[in-house]
């Protein structure tokens, strides 16, 4: 578990998982569980940082990866996905890429995240997967697969699109952001 604010929590992936970020707003809310093939471990560290999985309020995920929303169904709280991610969250299609994994992804019932969520500015970053979303709020960029500290996400994948992922890091290039919480590592300025 790394403290990234009083407010943010970064919990790094193991193996194959994405890593997870517990947001602290008027609800708990977690973004991007992983895979569940570690809930165990995950579920200890989030109640060692005082919200254990039954006091979330909601998950997020930035796109439905099974690296990213492939432990959706551990969580009993609202789920939050967009178009067209959040049908293969719902019905666990190929899209999902649970099979790449040697598992099966598990269906959650998912909602349609809204253009604000608890404060943060919802931005829709295709590219990755169609449906791939950033959170923006206080120069804090939280980026799922589209962007990483050194790279960007692929698009040789089922819903991936290049010139969609290059218009999206045309519009994260814009903002200003000190710390970059993406899918697959952080990149903090005020470190620097």
């Amino acid at each position: 578990m790394i403290e990234i604010t009083n407010k943010i929590y970064a919990f790094p992936g193991r193996k194959f998982d994405c890593y997870s970020y517990l947001i602290l707003e008027e609800i708990p809310f977690l973004v991007d569980p992983g895979t569940g093939m570690f809930f165990s471990e995950l579920a200890n560290e989030l109640s060692r940082a005082g919200h254990p999985p039954h006091k979330i309020g909601a998950v997020v995920n930035t796109h439905c990866h099974y690296d990213h929303a492939g432990a959706d169904h551990f969580f009993q709280c609202p789920v939050y996905a967009k178009e067209p991610d959040l049908t293969a969250i719902c019905h666990g299609n190929e899209y999902t890429l649970a099979e790449h994994f040697n598992a099966e992804f598990k269906p959650v019932k998912a909602e349609p995240i809204p253009e604000e969520f608890y404060g943060r500015k919802v931005i829709a970053t295709p590219g990755h997967t169609q449906g791939s979303i950033s959170l923006y709020k206080n120069k804090v960029l939280v980026s799922g697969d589209t962007l990483f500290p050194e790279g960007v996400g692929r698009t040789d994948l089922p819903g991936g699109n290049e010139q969609a992922l290059q218009q999206s890091l045309k519009l994260l290039k814009s903002l200003d952001f000190n710390v970059l919480l993406s899918g697959h590592g952080i990149f903090n300025k005020n470190l620097l």
